[in-house]
């Protein structure tokens, strides 16, 4: 928060070509920040996801058994790509409101905050790809062409996400038990979106119900793409326009919201 403080208070009011540093150097900052008194460091970072596969894949593929393609990149995968959605849409809510005493003192764009909040959880999900990858190489998986779409996907992903934090960073000042209904609504989704189970379990009657969160469509895309190696996919031209929609329409309707009530947020937080 310190740091924080130092970066912002160079200026009352930033010209507006330091706004793009400026949310850089305040990511960078706040991912630092957030394992320095720890003993393992940024390792947590990479230790978390992978503790939660181990104990998922342990439960799953000794006790209930899928007939899944590399069911350890499948789970993994979705995991990661989960976590990702999670905790930006978490962390936009619980880093506004520490940024609270900076809002009251300085003058800048409110949506700093969400972006280099998101750009924090943005490189977690890129040390984490680097193990997956890791795994990816091991497991004897083949590199295809198609696995080029992944970031087509990360786009997507980080599009839809972001919208979603800046509705729910919006609505935070006013309503703070929205943290904790989201929460549980993360861990819902969780499972109700394949992640752990392959879709085939799920009676094709709900996949339009489970395939209408965005998030659940690039999951699956994205397996296919990695692990199945097919250039087209689950996504089609059709899906993928879909989920483009959504998450663009999310993200601008939720950016619009945010700062039209983030005028007042410096006396609600």
């Amino acid at each position: 928060m310190v740091a924080n403080d130092k970066i912002i208070s160079g200026s009352s009011e930033p010209h507006r070509k330091n706004y793009l540093f400026m949310t850089f150097v305040i990511a960078f900052t706040d991912f630092k920040i957030k394992y320095d008194n720890s003993i393992l460091g940024y390792f947590w970072s990479l230790l978390k996801p992978l503790l939660m596969f181990g104990t998922l894949y342990l439960v799953f593929s000794k006790f209930i058994r899928w007939e899944v393609e590399n069911y350890r990149l499948y789970l993994l995968l979705g995991i990661i790509l989960w976590n990702f959605f999670a905790e930006v849409t978490l962390n936009s809510m619980v880093l506004l409101e520490g940024k609270g005493a900076i809002l009251k003192k300085i003058n800048f764009p409110r949506w700093i905050i969400i972006i280099s909040s998101s750009l924090t959880s943005l490189l977690t999900l890129l040390l984490n790809l680097i193990v997956f990858f890791i795994f990816f190489i091991f497991s004897g998986a083949d590199f295809h062409i198609s696995n080029l779409l992944l970031f087509v996907y990360l786009i997507e992903l980080y599009i839809f996400s972001v919208g979603i934090a800046f509705l729910l960073s919006a609505l935070y000042p006013r309503f703070r038990d929205i943290h904790h209904i989201w929460e549980v609504f993360a861990q819902l989704g969780f499972w109700l979106t394949p992640i752990i189970y392959p879709i085939t379990q799920v009676p094709e009657k709900y996949h339009r119900w489970i395939f209408l969160n965005p998030a659940a469509r690039i999951i699956q895309g994205s397996r296919q793409a990695l692990i199945e190696g097919q250039g087209s996919g689950f996504l089609t031209l059709k899906s993928h326009l879909f989920v483009i929609f959504m998450a663009g329409f999310l993200f601008a309707v939720g950016l619009s919201l945010y700062n039209k009530l983030s005028e007042n947020f410096a006396e609600e937080l």
